[in-house]
């Protein structure tokens, strides 16, 4: 049965030329070419009209000519696997390379061969396919991939990758400048996509300003883009051309009669060093978050005293983090003293950072890191609480009944749960609410946060004490303050020192203090430098003072052991008259 059908398939077969024709047409049906290559370097087609295109006509030519069609790019890249091959047999192997037409033009072409070895001869067999159809489908997916669909300009991944390779070329000097419009995003949700083009198309006008044949733009995302400078620059030319280009998209978006989304910030990074691109691309945007957040000016350049303050402020941002996972934020104590009886009344707790790599890093500093990146709340809980355990310990310890004043930011009143909260860790430390003053900016009433001045009433309803801090520090309204719950109201040191000076501003701080009285509000006068001032305010009456003639504040230790009498140098009665002091704390519980 077998035998049969071996003759049956005999039967069928063409001759052999017949056959060779007809693997030749199949070849030329898939739009491929096959050869052979000998020893001699003789190159020959079997299906030579694949290889007309390319201005062949022989069916042999040397394996040099085939060399001289092919891409300079490509040349010695085939030369040598072609060499390889040859001496390894029965390994298939797979080269991609442009080959020249008779038109110019370059087609992509993938050679599959494989060397073989017969009667001692050695000789190389393979076929050529026309793969320029892929090259180009990979082409645009490659250039999808690197552009910006919304402005037609380079994406974050193509600059990415231009910045590692200028990076592997240790001669190159280029600068990254990152760019920031404000507010964008809230813009667009009211204005939509019409505005979105304008910005684009002004921000692409404006990048005309920098030399195109050194400069390249990026849109990195919806509201930021990064320019590529790769020359040599100096510092002062590279701020004048991103000064000429703020001017410029902000006359485009003028002429346009867009009043808005035309702020913006540039960090500078100029010279680059030798990092990782997307360590340099974040440190240009870190520059340009600083210009935004901390400087005056929109445009700011990583450099010496400012590569300083950029580095410092966002270390802080990534190591408080840290300090607040590990509890390592410290609090000290300033005492505040009542005038009526020279002893301590209160300490006001405030929080100190010690970081190993920057030192003492001051509350300026750190405080506003934490309410724009939202650990504030966490920063506050962590600061009450050890000042709950500080002064439950200090009344126990020195028989006292003295309370401690804890700032608050309004973000944590925002918080719906920070009243309950307080009030957990006011228990859990043995201490009741009147134990606490609270101290509340001024913005509380100046902004008239309506949930926050119901979480000021929910606060005092609880039995804590509300004190307004830095009253005179800018704008405060006494008709506010006096519709809200405060028991207590802080005079800002720079208006206690003008006070010094300035017969109207004194005029207004005893009208003050005896509006506080008869409204049964305690005053605290801050800053309080020298013997003078401690006179001065204490004959006007003033309740309560505060300052660095009494004390800096205080580590726990020294507050424990802090004795005030040393520098009371007056005397002192049990109510001037005047004063208004804070009710006891068990008064403050009936």
């Amino acid at each position: 049965m077998q035998k049969d059908l071996g003759e049956a398939v005999l039967q069928v077969q063409p001759p052999n030329n017949e056959y060779k024709t007809r693997l030749i047409h199949i070849f030329d049906v898939f739009n491929e070419g096959i050869f052979h290559l000998d020893t001699k370097g003789l190159l020959t087609f079997y299906n030579p009209d694949f290889y007309v295109q390319f201005g062949i006509h022989s069916p042999t030519i040397h394996i040099s000519a085939w060399y001289a069609l092919v891409h300079p790019d490509d040349q010695v890249l085939l030369i040598d696997r072609v060499n390889e091959h040859i001496d390894t047999l029965e390994q298939r192997i797979l080269n991609q390379y442009r080959v020249k037409k008779t038109d110019g033009d370059y087609l992509w072409i993938e050679g599959c061969a494989v060397s073989l070895t017969e009667k001692s001869e050695t000789y190389v067999v393979g076929s050529h396919r026309d793969i320029s159809d892929k090259k180009r489908m990979e082409t645009y997916l490659k250039e999808a991939a690197f552009y910006d669909d919304s402005s037609a300009l380079f994406n974050l991944r193509k600059l990415l990758l231009d910045l590692d390779l200028l990076v592997q070329s240790p001669d190159n000097n280029f600068s990254v400048i990152y760019i920031r419009i404000h507010e964008l995003q809230s813009y667009l949700i009211e204005y939509g996509t019409d505005l979105l083009k304008n910005v684009i198309t002004n921000v692409k006008s404006a990048a005309k300003v920098f030399p195109p044949e050194h400069a390249t733009l990026y849109r990195v995302s919806l509201d930021t883009y990064a320019i590529l400078f790769r020359n040599s620059v100096s510092h002062t030319s590279l701020r004048m051309m991103c000064a000429q280009f703020v001017l410029r998209y902000q006359t485009c978006m003028a002429q346009q009669n867009t009043l808005f989304a035309n702020g913006m910030s540039l960090g500078i990074y100029p010279d680059c060093d030798q990092l990782e691109s997307e360590e340099i691309l974040s440190i240009a945007f870190r520059t340009c978050a600083f210009a935004s957040e901390q400087s005056q000016s929109q445009i700011e350049l990583y450099e010496g005293y400012t590569r300083q303050k950029v580095d410092r402020y966002f270390y802080i941002e990534s190591g408080l983090k840290s300090a607040l996972r590990n509890k390592s934020l410290s609090v000290k104590y300033q005492p505040i003293i009542e005038t009526t009886t020279g002893k301590v009344s209160s300490f006001e707790a405030l929080v100190r950072w010690h970081s190993k790599d920057y030192g003492n890093i001051y509350p300026d500093e750190f405080i506003p890191v934490a309410e724009n990146k939202g650990l504030i709340v966490e920063l506050g809980y962590q600061v009450f609480e050890k000042a709950c355990q500080f002064i439950n310990h200090y009344n126990v310890t020195n028989q006292a009944s003295a309370r401690v004043n804890v700032n608050v930011s309004v973000l944590q009143l925002l918080n719906s749960n920070f009243p309950d909260e307080m009030l957990r860790i006011t228990s859990e430390s043995g201490l009741n609410p009147a134990s606490i003053i609270l101290e509340l900016t001024e913005t509380v009433i100046l902004d008239e946060h309506k949930y926050a001045l119901q979480q000021i009433n929910r606060l005092s309803s609880l039995g804590f004490l509300l004190s307004l801090d830095d009253f005179g520090a800018g704008f405060s309204s006494i008709h506010s303050f006096f519709d809200l719950p405060f028991d207590q109201i802080k005079i800002d040191r720079y208006f206690s020192m003008k006070t010094m000076k300035n017969g109207n501003s004194c005029q207004f701080l005893e009208f003050l203090i005896e509006l506080c009285r008869k409204e049964q509000i305690s005053v605290v006068i801050e800053g309080i430098e020298n013997n003078e001032m401690l006179h001065q305010f204490y004959a006007m009456g003033a309740s309560h003072l505060q300052g660095y003639w009494f004390a800096k504040p205080l580590s726990i230790a020294a507050a424990m052991n802090y004795n005030p009498s040393d520098v009371m140098e007056m005397p002192v009665s049990s109510n001037c008259g005047r004063c208004q002091p804070l009710p006891s704390i068990s008064q403050s519980t009936e």
